[in-house]
């Protein structure tokens, strides 16, 4: 069977794309190598009773537009703030941070209606391979040329605290360097709120709006390569030995992931090569999942049950973290995020017990005395339980997993475990992330749409809902 569109990839992007796909018409296939849909967006047990998502708490905000074209609220997605921030003691709301956050967003949709514009129109010149000479590095705007620190410089020193607590929160940056600013237009923990049910939810509700737009999504289904006829994409081959047949292809893997395996080095462009090779990725995160006996007592006020505490508060404290892990080592303290997430949804954990999520950052993919070990993973295990102690001193630890940055790559097909696709850095944000021709790619009928594309750190499922654009766009034109 030939499909006009195969995705590879059920997270949120291909999901999107799927939806909009499907929505014009077109045949659409969605590949998935896990046994359901979602990637990030799932929820799983960890301990007899007691649920929590895996990869991550929260993702990026899903853009109103995409969001309500979905149908995501009526399908259950519905998300709540988490609207406290506590660093070393110290509480800031979301209220104080309002101004400050403006300007992000603002920033933000400045960047997703640049993408969507471009991919509506089809390139003068369609699938000119990629010369040396023409991968140029686009301009740098005020947020790639500051440090986070100096962007911060005029708040109050709790306000400054917050956001960078909320911008680092399992990331590794050193605040004071130039371009360090630009985690801040990559939203973290706080930026779009807590979906009940865990991330399953927002998951399965963007699975239910593709399938009833028509789109066929097949899990336990590895996509291993591209094949090309007459210098096009004309078929997936999965890890079964079977081939889809398709006109287009989305991939939501990663740039690096995508170029350097689903294709054959020689049938690639030297260029396209060369860049795929040069673009690094970072991976930084661990997390730790925490099943506790009963919920920690809490001073003051009950709400800030619902709060998120960070260990980490000043540049310094960042900028160690980040030494060691640019060494490969397992920093003395790595900077924390803590969420008590049964506190908001009572069905994550057993009645008067609790489930606590904590993101780490600055964690190597590789350390340098070789792979992760079950030596290394509880070296960073009972860091870990150092900050829930001075987090949390009452906590009575019933179970936990840990997850590090070599069970992303296993799990999510995230090269190094990077869940941003990519590192943030100046030459790797914007126009000048991966693809210079985004969402189209050098390779006739392949379009990106996942982390590693310009919007790709900056909202959940913007990637793929703009590519199915280009991809459609270039149908009705005749060029793909």
């Amino acid at each position: 069977m030939r499909y006009d569109a195969a995705i590879l990839g059920a997270g949120p992007d291909g999901l999107a794309a799927a939806a909009r796909l499907a929505r014009a018409g077109l045949k659409t296939i969605v590949l998935e190598k896990s046994a359901g849909p979602g990637g990030r967006c799932t929820t799983a047990t960890f301990h007899p009773g007691f649920r929590a998502s895996p990869f991550a708490d929260e993702l990026a905000p899903v853009p109103a537009g995409i969001f309500w074209s979905l149908d995501l609220a009526r399908r259950g997605a519905i998300f709540f703030p988490q609207p406290l921030h506590v660093i070393s003691g110290a509480v800031a709301g979301t209220q104080v941070l309002t101004k400050f956050c403006a300007q992000v967003r603002t920033r933000i949709a400045q960047e997703l209606r640049r993408a969507d514009g471009k991919a509506e129109v089809p390139p003068a010149k369609p699938w000119l391979p990629w010369q040396t000479e023409s991968v140029r590095v686009a301009p740098l705007d005020d947020w790639s040329l500051q440090s986070m620190t100096d962007m911060l410089a005029d708040l109050a020193p709790t306000e400054a605290a917050a956001l960078m607590a909320r911008a680092l929160a399992g990331r590794a940056a050193d605040p004071t360097l130039r371009g360090s600013a630009l985690h801040l237009l990559a939203p973290g923990l706080g930026s779009s709120g807590i979906v009940t049910g865990g991330l399953a939810t927002l998951g399965a509700a963007l699975a239910g709006s593709a399938r009833e737009a028509g789109a066929e999504i097949v899990c336990s289904s590895e996509a291993t390569g591209i094949r090309q006829t007459r210098s096009r994409v004309a078929a997936i081959a999965l890890a079964d030995g079977s081939e889809i047949e398709t006109a287009a292809a989305i991939s939501t893997l990663d740039f690096k992931r995508t170029m350097l395996s689903l294709f054959r080095w020689s049938d690639l462009p030297e260029a396209v090569m060369k860049r795929a090779t040069h673009y690094r990725t970072a991976g930084s995160t661990a997390r730790f999942l925490i099943a506790l006996e009963a919920m920690p007592r809490m001073a003051g006020d009950a709400a800030l049950s619902r709060a998120t505490f960070h260990t980490a508060s000043t540049p310094e404290d960042y900028a160690h973290a980040y030494a060691a892990w640019r060494s490969g080592v397992i920093p003395e303290k790595p900077p924390a995020s803590l969420r008590i997430v049964s506190a908001g949804d009572l069905s994550l954990a057993p009645r008067g017990q609790a489930t606590v999520t904590m993101t780490l950052g600055c964690i190597p993919h590789r350390l340098f005395d070789g792979a992760w070990t079950e030596e290394h993973r509880g070296v960073l295990r009972d860091r870990a339980l150092a900050a829930l102690g001075a987090t949390f001193p009452d906590a009575k630890i019933l179970g936990s997993r840990l997850l590090v940055p070599p069970d992303f790559e296993e799990a999510l097909g995230a090269t190094d475990g990077d869940l941003a696709g990519g590192e943030i850095a100046p030459d790797q944000m914007f126009a000048n992330r991966a693809c210079p021709e985004w969402p189209r790619t050098p390779i006739a009928g392949l379009y990106l749409g996942g982390p590693s594309s310009p919007t790709g750190p900056l909202a959940t499922g913007a990637s793929g809902w703009i590519a199915a654009k280009a991809l459609i766009a270039d149908r009705g034109a005749g060029r793909s």
